[in-house]
């Protein structure tokens, strides 16, 4: 299955135009065209990263570089994993014991709570 397959294939699935997902991504509905029919091939990454964001996919799925699509972890994984801080912290909380990470993660509750999420 080709980038340009994947895409048309969410995108229907979403029941979404392609004059829609050019608009929720800042694209020209013929450059949508374009990409579901491999017509252009090389699409920009700014670009894969919007189209997946708006399909909700990844965007390594999108490219075929990682042909699972796990329900398990959705398209907002892929944001922490740029966040070069927050994959540093997730690193070190790894590493504590079991009795400091709950305690962190009691402590996130805690505040995510208090900002009334």
């Amino acid at each position: 299955m080709t980038t340009g397959d994947r895409i048309r294939n969410k995108r229907e699935e979403l029941g979404i135009s392609q004059a829609e997902l050019a608009r929720m991504t800042e694209c020209s509905k013929q450059t949508i065209y374009k990409y579901e029919h491999n017509i252009v091939t090389n699409i920009p990454f700014d670009k894969v990263e919007r189209i997946a964001k708006a399909i909700n996919m990844p965007p390594s799925y999108l490219m075929g570089w990682n042909n699972s699509l796990s329900k398990k972890y959705p398209y907002w994984v892929s944001d922490i994993l740029s966040d070069d801080d927050l994959v540093s912290h997730l690193k070190k909380l790894k590493h504590l014991n079991e009795e400091y990470r709950n305690i962190i993660y009691d402590f996130i509750d805690y505040l995510f709570n208090k900002e009334g999420n």
